[in-house]
């Protein structure tokens, strides 16, 4: 039996990638921008950060977050955990590291590209444990 951890791996770049499809080129701009880097290396960022953040989601979040239904998870559940990365990634790790202010809040693309990213991750993670009976 897969770890928690190991879990959350794929539907977290899977989910990651729809962030980007949404958010566009812009996102993998800011990403590598952090760091002094090219597109290319925000986008190679953001996968690695996607997967860190699916597994983070279903060792830590999903198994302390009841909430009975699945479509009750994937929509409440999802939100939520794309508004704790917005906040956290978007709002304060990345403003911190590229020397900006934090916690500016903005309604863009970001806010908008963690919603997707919650939900579609959330739905994923049901998706594979119902696939894989767990």
């Amino acid at each position: 039996m897969q770890s928690n951890l190991v879990k959350g791996v794929i539907p977290g770049v899977m989910a990651g990638y729809l962030f980007l499809a949404y958010a566009g080129g812009g996102m993998q701009d800011m990403v590598g921008g952090m760091i002094n880097a090219n597109d290319f290396v925000g986008f190679i960022l953001h996968v690695i950060f996607s997967a860190i953040i699916g597994a983070l989601y279903t060792a830590y979040f999903a198994p302390n977050v009841k909430l009975g239904n699945p479509l009750v998870t994937i929509v409440v559940g999802g939100l939520i955990y794309g508004i704790i990365w917005w906040v956290v990634g978007g709002n304060l790790i990345m403003p911190l590291i590229a020397g900006n202010d934090v916690f500016q809040f903005g309604l863009g693309a970001s806010f908008y590209g963690h919603i997707i990213f919650g939900h579609a991750l959330a739905f994923l993670v049901i998706l594979r444990d119902m696939a894989m009976s767990e």
